[in-house]
């Protein structure tokens, strides 16, 4: 059964508002409400047509939240689903994080935190619509229930829709204590609903960022240094302004042109003469050579289980592997739309921290929070890149210069060149084996930049950096004894968070070195795998899905090779089987993928299907080709030409299998990615006779 009363707080519901004859329920924890006036969650909204609308409180980048975190809200307030829409939050404290922290989309946590809570609020507001229904017609709430968008008296017949009753319900004082549907009655969790932002997708009304036209808005094309911390002198600036340009101004670290359209402006950044100064100069032959040289120093101290068959001794197997940096490469670039304008200022922008970018934007427009609104807008694709906050800096700086609002937009070669790529990671792993062919212990070290140093150095302390060592320092194997630790190598330039973060290089050296293991025990990778999970059951249950799936053990064609790989993340469990062939000369060919996952209970099964799909491919990419290159402290990439991507046209047939489950839900959108490049590596290791131990894979 789920358990309501797994997050430790009872909930306060208020009412808020009743606006246009309907209904607007706030909700929030008690405890942080009183201690920081904000609460927790968002709002719903009935009107007197029946129409239910939520504002989502995480940005929709595709993943697929403005249809799971509604079905929440609908679910326990049943509502007809044909009659619920979804709103994207702004930044605000009622939409804070269940530990009354910052707003944020990320980790794979929005099901996860916000299940009980909405499903709550959504119980709260069907017990009011109840209680409506029920005075109205003199009869006892106990004699009342609902089906999709009404309230029903059985006993007479009788039906009222839910825009009918919500002026009345919007009186009442909500419940603190709803109950929620057992289960067994639940009629949209778990199913395959329509997604709500499909739609205005598919017919173009749907508005990213870079759709945005205000009145009177210009645009901003912008340039820096090609390396970091460069910076920029412009000579021989045009005078008077060319025709189409309202001005040419200086931004941290660069220049921008604002014009009245982007082309005009992007025309004339390109014309004029700008001398770069300084930077941080390095490459990236360079940068691996220093993690490399890194793993010959002790690290902080990450974990610790036992000591067994750490002392390693000489018999000890090791490998070194290493993963470079990487690029976000969203469709859409960065933008960031500002208006500054009687003493207020609105920001505009599909950002992952509304809750830091509003307060930087208040912050450079010297304003106090209240005077300032940032909308979220839809964004295409974000995986970390949409954490960063330079675009915001940019327009709010342009639109206080210029007085007016405006739109920056950065050009592909300018994302390319100004990326918070994936830090760029070695890795040293050393075991020893037992006379059952088994490790008595694992000795994992990783030398990398400091995710939390950049981005949250109150977090960063006595060289202790969990974010570096994911997949190693949780593992679902049984080591026996098990040491983590890590390296900081402060990086040149800066890094940023990127789906999956380090589970990518992490589960990629350590899939590998388990196969290496199982090859000097002579035994089969999946059998191997088999014995090391024995005290993880839902890990094992993965793999013993996915090896049936994919009929492992079986004939293959001729030159092709089966890999796999298992690894916890996030609290869920994946396996997966890659078929791949490698023809002489040629990129290797991944032919099928095999996955299997248990996340918990699954809220929108085709979500689900579609972000272990989606997540599969990105991390094949990743492994396959993609790394970024630098010379003297510049980026090499600059599109999609030279920085390779996984084509449709390449993409194998992906199989994936959803764990029936009743546990807690976790989070998916990461669950796929590191899994398919560690596998593609363990079939390549097959078919070359030699384990790949870098990245990419080409």
């Amino acid at each position: 059964m789920l358990q309501t009363e797994s997050l430790g707080r009872r909930p306060l519901l208020r009412l808020l508002a009743s606006g246009a004859g309907g209904l607007a329920l706030g909700f929030g924890w008690a405890e942080e409400a009183a201690a920081q006036g904000a609460g927790f969650g968002g709002f719903i909204a009935i009107d007197p047509q029946g129409v239910v609308t939520l504002q989502v409180p995480s940005l929709e980048m595709g993943q697929g939240t403005s249809t799971a975190i509604p079905m929440l809200l609908a679910e326990e307030l049943d509502a007809d689903w044909r009659l619920v829409r979804y709103a994207l939050a702004p930044a605000a404290d009622a939409f804070l994080r269940h530990d009354g922290q910052r707003q944020m989309t990320g980790a794979a946590v929005t099901v996860k935190e916000r299940f009980l809570p909405l499903r709550q609020a959504g119980a709260a507001a069907r017990a009011m619509l109840l209680q409506a229904a029920a005075t109205r017609w003199g009869v006892p709430v106990a004699a009342c229930s609902t089906q999709p968008g009404q309230v029903v008296h059985a006993a007479s017949g009788r039906k009222l829709g839910y825009g009918a009753l919500a002026a009345a319900a919007a009186t009442l004082t909500p419940p603190t204590n709803p109950a929620l549907k057992p289960e067994a009655g639940f009629r949209l969790i778990g199913q395959a609903v329509k997604r709500l932002d499909v739609p205005a997708k598919v017919n173009g009304s749907a508005t990213y960022g870079i759709d945005l036209k205000l009145p009177g808005q210009l645009a901003a094309a912008v340039k820096r240094g090609p390396a970091h911390g460069a910076v920029a002198h412009l000579r021989n600036p045009p005078s008077p302004l060319p025709p189409g340009v309202r001005a040419i101004l200086p931004v941290p670290g660069g220049i921008a042109v604002v014009a009245e359209s982007h082309w005009r402006a992007k025309q004339v950044l390109a014309g004029l003469e700008i001398q770069w100064e300084g930077g941080a100069s390095f490459t990236h032959a360079g940068l691996e050579q220093r993690l490399r040289d890194g793993l010959a120093r002790e690290g902080a101290l990450m974990q610790q289980l036992g000591d067994q068959g750490l002392h390693l001794g000489e018999n000890a197997i090791e490998a070194d592997y290493y993963a470079p940096l990487l690029h976000h490469a969203c469709m859409e670039p960065p933008n960031c739309t500002a208006r500054l304008a009687d003493g207020r200022l609105e920001v505009w922008s599909g950002t992952q921290e509304p809750t830091l970018a509003r307060a930087l934007a208040a912050e450079l427009a010297g304003l106090p929070l209240d005077k300032v609104t940032l909308h979220t807008m839809l964004a295409g694709g974000g995986f970390g890149r949409r954490y960063e906050r330079d675009e915001v800096v940019q327009a709010v700086t342009l639109a206080k210069a210029v007085g007016a609002p405006v739109q920056v937009l950065w050009s592909r070669e300018e994302d390319f060149a100004q990326g918070y790529y994936r830090p760029a990671a070695a890795i040293r792993l050393r075991a020893r084996l037992g006379p059952d062919g088994m490790p008595l212990g694992l000795l994992a070290r990783v030398c990398s930049a400091s995710l939390l140093a950049r981005a949250f150095p109150d977090h960063f302390k006595d060289g202790h950096d969990t974010t570096s060592v994911y997949g190693l320092r949780h593992t679902p194997y049984a080591f026996g004894g098990l040491r983590v630790e890590f390296v900081h190598a402060p990086a040149p330039r800066p890094m940023g968070f990127m789906r999956s973060v380090s589970y990518g290089p992490c589960v990629f050296a350590m899939e590998g070195f388990v196969d290496r293991l199982a090859q000097h025990a002579r035994q089969d990778p999946v059998a191997y795998r088999r014995r090391l999970l024995a005290g993880s059951p839902r890990a094992l249950a993965v793999l013993d899905k996915v090896a049936a799936m994919s009929g492992w053990g079986g004939a293959l064609p001729a030159g092709r090779a089966r890999g796999v790989a298992v690894h916890e993340i996030d609290g869920a469990f994946c396996a997966q089987v890659v078929e791949a062939s490698a023809p002489a000369g040629q990129p290797p060919v991944v032919h099928q993928v095999w996955a299997a996952v248990d996340c918990g209970r699954v809220v929108h099964p085709d979500g689900a299907l579609s972000q272990m799909q989606g997540g599969i491919l990105f991390g094949l990419s990743n492994a396959l080709a993609e790394a970024i290159t630098l010379k003297d402290g510049a980026v090499e990439q600059a599109n999609f030409d030279s920085y390779q991507v996984l084509h449709a046209a390449d993409a194998p047939a992906v199989q994936v299998a959803l764990m029936p489950s009743s546990a807690p839900p976790l989070g998916i959108g990461e669950a796929g990615v590191p899994g398919g490049g560690a596998a593609l590596a363990n079939a390549l290791g097959v078919l070359r006779g030699r384990r790949p131990q870098r990245l990419p894979l080409v």
